[in-house]
């Protein structure tokens, strides 16, 4: 409705769920820009009004002269869809079609489609031909953390054991300029190697027999670790 109508559009929801793609379906041929980059060319004068029809902009509600930057398109009958993470007052007056999108964690089929899109697409980049069915995905920050959890996942699964001690040497490198003490060091190495021991061997008494240490004394590297 909204796409055929002279009106203004508001897409509400979370960081990451697709505002700005539902916004181009709406405007395929809408300029977009984000709200800082809209004001810097609006006050420089690189934006002509009289040339648009529609514009798209990104998070909205990072300004608090809204009702002012709208009513500038108004003037000019520009139809506007914009995107926002909240909702205020002006916003709830300027914007007659407001489309809600729900975050990640309420669109399984969503999520399945996207695991599936990122997972090929960090194999192709990785080189690598296999399945990756067991990946604990990362939803609290939407595409953006999903994206990132699966392509870690990826790229851990490509890494050399070497690979892995270059990276810890240059971790450990930029630790350095802000701590250098042995023991708050310590859990770098220890946690991670506490938390696959758990997994891997189930029970304290499997994982003590495979470290080959006291019962105690992992009970006690457990307890330090808060694990």
């Amino acid at each position: 409705m909204s796409k055929d109508l002279p009106v203004n559009t508001l897409i509400i929801g979370e960081k990451a769920v697709g505002k700005s793609e539902l916004a181009k379906l709406i405007s395929p041929k809408a300029p977009s820009y984000f709200l800082g980059e809209l004001e810097e060319k609006l006050i420089g004068g690189e934006l002509d009004l009289d040339s648009i029809s529609e514009i798209i902009i990104l998070d909205i509600h990072k300004t608090n002269s809204s009702k002012y930057l709208i009513e500038q398109f108004e003037q000019k009958s520009i139809k506007i869809i914009a995107t926002t993470i909240t909702i205020n007052q002006i916003l709830e007056e300027k914007f007659l079609v407001k489309l809600e999108i729900p975050p990640l964690r309420d669109r399984a089929e969503d999520v399945e489609f996207l695991t599936n899109s990122y997972i090929n697409e960090a194999k192709r980049l990785f080189l690598l031909d296999k399945n990756f069915d067991d990946i604990d995905i990362d939803l609290s920050n939407n595409a953006i953390s999903l994206k990132k959890s699966i392509f870690r996942a990826v790229l851990f699964d490509s890494l050399s054991k070497s690979d892995v001690m270059h990276i810890l040497e240059d971790f450990l490198l930029k630790e350095f300029e802000h701590e250098t003490s042995y023991k708050n060091l310590l859990p770098i190495f220890e946690i991670p190697l506490l938390k696959a021991g758990e997994k891997a061997f189930k029970s304290q008494l499997q994982m003590a027999k495979k470290f080959d240490i006291n019962r105690n004394t992992l009970r006690k590297k457990l307890q330090e670790n808060g694990l």
